[in-house]
């Protein structure tokens, strides 16, 4: 089977050749449309082809929207059960478990800040976007520097769960 590149340079060869008036222009004619309608014949299985390969395309993609769904039900699965452990861990004030494979520690919480008031709180210790929400981590410092911020608490957070 011929090469559509094979069939574009017979047709610029064969046009080169009408130039010099050498051959039967008739023959030469004709031949350059039996090419023509051969370029249009790959033509058309190209683009037949290029459909094909766009119907992969659409189920690639397809498959990358149900695997990233899958992917983030999984992860919120992990953070659910990790979560369930740590809770669970608190209540029956354990606070190591020591196994062959790995060591899980229930970490002190850190303190957090609290800032339900946020017309309380001070502009420079608020972030502004859609929302205006308390600068926590700028409140959190100015708390260890010994400074009050009106509208402010510290409260414990979360304990931390480490797997090692």
């Amino acid at each position: 089977m011929t090469h559509l590149y094979e069939l574009s340079n017979q047709m610029v060869g064969l046009q080169r050749l009408m130039e010099e008036d050498d051959l039967d222009p008739q023959v030469l004619e004709d031949t350059l449309d039996g090419l023509k309608g051969d370029i249009q014949v790959k033509a058309e299985g190209l683009l037949a082809y290029v459909g094909n390969l766009g119907s992969d395309v659409d189920a690639i993609d397809a498959a990358i929207k149900r695997l990233q769904g899958r992917k983030k039900t999984l992860v919120n699965k992990q953070d659910s059960l990790r979560d369930y452990l740590r809770h669970n861990m608190e209540s029956a004030d354990i606070q190591k478990i020591t196994c062959p494979l790995f060591t899980i520690t229930l970490r002190k919480p850190s303190m957090v800040v609290d800032a339900p008031d946020i017309r309380k709180v001070p502009k420079e210790y608020r972030i502004t976007t859609t929302n205006t929400v308390p600068d926590k981590f700028a409140i959190k410092a100015a708390f260890k520097k010994g400074e009050y911020v009106p509208g402010c608490k510290l409260v414990p957070g979360k304990s931390g769960l480490l797997i090692k």
